[in-house]
């Protein structure tokens, strides 16, 4: 019976945070604890345990000192039975308003925090859709701002607002409208411009022809005998009228690549034969000057503008000749017969092409060497009308070299026939 007083005083006292320091806790085979605080809402109901634990105590401790079959012992554990029956019931009661207690907070804590994290997520949102309402502006301007970089003019945006934003998108607007203005003025002016200069080289190509004719008559002597002075004065007529119709007719091709207007004729011919011309031609001059051109062509029918190809090859062929140190000179010329196209390369030994200055080869009067250019003559078009004959056929044209070690130009024509079947030049 000490044992259990003891134990249920321990418990009293830990339900009560009263320590058990001066317990003998031992005895009942139990430690010391630590008490954890526990709220006392209902401290009316645990000031009512004390008084009865009181009285129960000294029962107990009646029971103790006497004899355990005693009348008085049965009247005191009567007692003791009713009064713990009492406590109990007072224990659960402090328990349940205890419970009830901290469910309740529990309960208004829970609800604040789901109106607070409503709360967060409506103004989450309210704050993403000024956002995005405020950006969408700039996000716009930003769009119509790529497109004028990529060349789209005239591009508008839609805004109502007076704001900031509205004066910008309003002085855009305005920006737009003048540029896709004045870019149209441009066209315009380039169109005319091109049309009038491919106008005025063909006029001035027409009187050079006679010019020439009469100068072969002429040294041809069927108009009498010539002096070697007045030789030498029709050779120098009969050069220069050439070098000019050169000049004027890589204008003219210039300006009918950059209109479309570059008209060919694509037949299925032997690409030895085109080659063999164009080496014909430049022979004398090639020869004049101690250059050998050697090629390894074969025959092979493919669909290409005879003429056209001649004359990428001799704009070719007389770069490297410009190009090419005196004594000895070597072009060689290599025809590639490759599965799906023809390759064909102009190798020469001369002066070569620095490497910064290779990607400009083929843009329009672009050259290399100005000083060459004066002295060998050249208008810096050839490369560039080559570029546009090779397109006009779907092929490809680059050039490698190494500075003073030669320069080698390939193109290649598919061997699939062209779907564009372009009419003869009319010139």
């Amino acid at each position: 019976l000490k044992k259990e007083k003891i134990a249920f005083g321990i418990g009293i006292r830990k339900l009560l945070q009263i320590p058990t320091l001066d317990l003998d806790v031992e005895s009942a085979g139990m430690e010391h604890e630590e008490l954890i605080p526990i709220p006392r809402e209902n401290s009316n109901a645990l000031r009512q345990i004390d008084p009865l634990w009181e009285s129960m105590q000294t029962r107990i401790t009646t029971l103790e000192e006497r004899a355990l079959l005693s009348p008085e012992f049965n009247i005191a554990k009567q007692e003791m039975n009713i009064s713990k029956e009492q406590f109990y019931e007072n224990i659960d009661t402090v328990l349940q308003e205890w419970s009830t207690v901290i469910s309740n907070q529990g309960s208004e804590e829970k609800t604040i925090i789901q109106v607070i994290l409503i709360v967060d997520i409506i103004v989450f949102f309210l704050v993403l859709i000024v956002i995005r309402k405020s950006l969408s502006p700039l996000a716009s301007i930003s769009q119509a701002l790529s497109k004028v970089k990529e060349g789209t003019y005239g591009e508008k945006i839609e805004y109502t607002g007076t704001d900031e934003i509205g004066q910008l998108v309003s002085n855009f607007n305005t920006m737009s409208n003048t540029i896709k203005e004045k870019d149209d003025e441009a066209k315009k002016t380039d169109i005319a411009k091109d049309e009038f200069l491919a106008m005025i080289t063909h006029e001035l190509k027409t009187p050079l022809v006679p010019i020439q004719g009469y100068s072969d008559i002429l040294l041809s002597e069927h108009l009498g005998k010539l002096t070697d002075k007045q030789r030498e004065r029709i050779g120098i007529i009969k050069s220069s009228s050439e070098t000019l119709l050169s000049i004027i007719s890589d204008l003219l091709d210039a300006q009918k690549l950059d209109l479309g207007q570059l008209r060919m004729k694509i037949e299925n011919k032997n690409i030895n034969e085109t080659i063999n011309k164009a080496i014909i031609a430049l022979k004398p001059e090639a020869e004049s000057k101690n250059v050998e051109i050697v090629s390894n062509s074969k025959d092979i029918m493919i669909n290409h503008d005879p003429e056209r190809i001649s004359q990428v090859l001799t704009n070719l062929m007389k770069n490297s000749i410009i190009a090419i140190k005196p004594n000895p000179g070597i072009i060689e010329i290599t025809v590639d017969d490759l599965p799906k196209e023809v390759k064909i390369s102009i190798k020469d030994n001369g002066v070569g092409i620095p490497k910064d200055k290779q990607s400009n080869l083929f843009k329009k009067f672009y050259q290399v060497d100005a000083t060459l250019t004066r002295e060998k003559g050249g208008s810096g078009l050839g490369l560039a009308i080559c570029k546009g004959i090779i397109n006009n056929h779907h092929g490809r044209i680059w050039a490698e070299s190494v500075q003073n070690q030669g320069a080698t130009f390939s193109f290649t024509i598919p061997k699939e026939a062209s779907k564009r079947r372009m009419p003869v030049n009319s010139d």
